[in-house]
């Protein structure tokens, strides 16, 4: 597909690129009872904070919550353009998931 684009186009790969925004990634642990690790959706505030989480970052960045497959952790990954705004936004929703969990 990409080679097709660059044909139809008739550009370069890098000048492709130039129009891909790249946002800064945080990824928060938050540790979980690990018997509870995939019950966080079933969690009325914890599914509410992630709703709120998703609605904000939509369209200007991304949130992707998701249990460990090998550790008692549930996974909090934020991207959006301020680091300093995602970088809390992931320690508070960690922290509501741990106190929710736990």
């Amino acid at each position: 597909m990409l080679i097709k684009i660059l044909l139809e186009k008739n550009v370069t790969a890098s000048k492709l690129c130039e129009i891909i925004k790249i946002y800064p990634q945080v990824l928060v642990n938050a540790k979980v009872d690990s018997n509870k690790k995939y019950k966080y959706e079933e969690n009325k505030e914890i599914s509410k904070a992630i709703q709120i989480l998703e609605e904000e970052f939509s369209g200007n960045g991304r949130t992707l919550i998701r249990p460990s497959g090998t550790e008692p952790l549930i996974r909090v990954m934020i991207e959006g353009e301020n680091i300093d705004k995602i970088t809390s936004k992931a320690h508070d929703l960690a922290q509501l998931i741990e106190k929710n969990l736990n």
